[in-house]
């Protein structure tokens, strides 16, 4: 069951945006049937013992439009993948392109440009504590130098799509770890992105509160049009939300798959493969 809130500002998406679909749709043809694309990118940091590879040689494509879940082990190197993918980390080697545009080729001025089209949400929120909600999100537009006259409507906008238009006035003190987590969807919402980065956004919260954001996630994803990359260890976001899904062990990309090779299934057992506890096919091996 969808929200309440959801409802309502669906509603009006839909009577305000009437092209939003075919606009999507003609972006996807443009862009062709790739968003971000990293090509054989490694990362290691240094330790007192030497150096220690933390992503091997990754190749990865996201469709525009898809759900896109990175699932592994604690260690895995999940997070920092993520972070490569708006350089945030910057690769040891290989190459990063994002809607055409290759990101590790650009200066850093451009770089910070082109970052306004990739949000990003995190697993402890990194909300600005002494500020109010309305203000953590307006942030976001300060900094991509959106003019003041627009801030106040897109802040509005973007807190009526999460249900917090009530609590603008708050401070992340004042709200439950689901509520902040929504302020940073606001927030990463804020400046219309392309592409959602979410590093276990869901990994803090319980079960109830983990429904309502995949619930939101959703939407992001349907009635906006964002392709989303979301990092996790838990089956069950990958379960309800994804659509497809890159398994990751010792910094490499081992096994992939989609909705397309079977419908996704329950945990069958703590001794098999990620592919075979979601969608219950023997894992592949020679990925």
């Amino acid at each position: 069951m969808i929200p309440y809130y959801l409802r309502v500002f669906l509603i009006k998406q839909f009577l305000n945006n009437y092209n939003t679909i075919a606009w999507t749709r003609r972006r996807i043809r443009r862009e062709g049937c790739t968003i971000l694309s990293l090509q054989q990118v490694s990362k290691s940091y240094r330790r007192v013992a030497g150096s220690e590879p933390a992503v091997q040689e990754v190749s990865l494509t996201v469709r525009p439009g898809a759900i896109h879940g990175i699932i592994g082990a604690s260690g895995a190197g999940k997070s920092t993948l993520l972070r490569l993918m708006n350089l945030l980390e910057r690769p040891d080697s290989g190459t990063v392109e994002f809607a055409g545009r290759m990101l590790t080729a650009m200066s850093a001025a451009e770089l910070r440009r082109e970052r306004h089209g990739i949000g990003m949400i995190f697993q402890q929120y990194n909300l600005v504590g002494n500020a109010t909600v309305s203000r953590n999100v307006a942030l976001a537009l300060e900094l991509a130098g959106t003019p003041r006259a627009s801030r106040a409507a897109r802040v509005r906008e973007c807190l009526q799509f999460v249900g917090l238009e009530d609590k603008a006035e708050a401070y992340p003190a004042q709200l439950s770890g689901g509520q902040r987590q929504r302020v940073a969807i606001a927030r990463a919402l804020a400046n219309r992105p392309k592409l959602l980065l979410c590093d276990e956004p869901t990994s803090a919260l319980d079960p109830g509160t983990t429904a309502d954001i995949l619930e939101v996630l959703h939407q992001i994803n349907a009635s906006l049009g964002v392709t989303i990359v979301i990092v996790t260890h838990e089956l069950d976001v990958v379960r309800s939300l994804c659509t497809e899904v890159s398994v990751m062990e010792r910094g490499r990309i081992v096994d992939h798959f989609s909705r397309q090779d079977g419908a996704f299934l329950p945990p069958a057992g703590r001794n098999i493969s990620f592919r075979e506890q979601i969608i219950g096919g023997k894992g592949n091996e020679d990925a």
